[in-house]
């Protein structure tokens, strides 16, 4: 089992293995990658304007659809495994899978929404030849994404 190292902010927080690199480059969202290239991790906090009327649990069908969308393209051989969202309790949560099997891609993402924040993250597997190892590695990172006091 590789040692985490956990990356917090004011108002969200990830654990994820200690030999990976921060490769962001100055854009909102940060990128940590795998020692050997093959996996990587997308974070990105939005904070909702005040006007925002819409609730938790329409942000996060929201920005579900809008990375399905982005992520799985329909000309491309993609196939979404799996798409879900729980509100019983704050923050809500979705959760996608997709993968391309000619590509060897895997790909999901994560939503947490609270208050007037999005917390979200997409989970990359560049090179997929077992999925349920794929989810398995991916596991403990997506688990221990948390939206802190939104």
């Amino acid at each position: 089992m590789a040692d985490f190292d956990r990356f917090t902010t004011d108002h969200w927080t990830v654990a994820f293995p200690g030999d990976w690199i921060d490769k962001s480059e100055g854009s909102e969202a940060l990128y940590f990658e795998s020692p050997h290239g093959d996996k990587g991790l997308y974070i990105s906090l939005w904070l909702m304007s005040d006007q925002e009327l819409r609730g938790s649990r329409e942000l996060v069908e929201t920005f579900q659809t809008t990375e399905i969308a982005s992520f799985l393209p329909k000309s491309e051989n993609w196939e979404l495994l799996n798409r879900s969202i729980s509100d019983s309790e704050s923050p809500v949560i979705g959760f996608w899978e997709g993968i391309n099997h000619e590509r060897s891609y895997r790909v999901s993402g994560k939503q947490l929404a609270a208050a007037k924040f999005v917390l979200r993250a997409t989970f990359h597997d560049y090179d997929c030849s077992d999925r349920v190892a794929s989810a398995e590695s991916f596991a403990p990172i997506i688990d221990s994404l948390q939206l802190r006091e939104a």
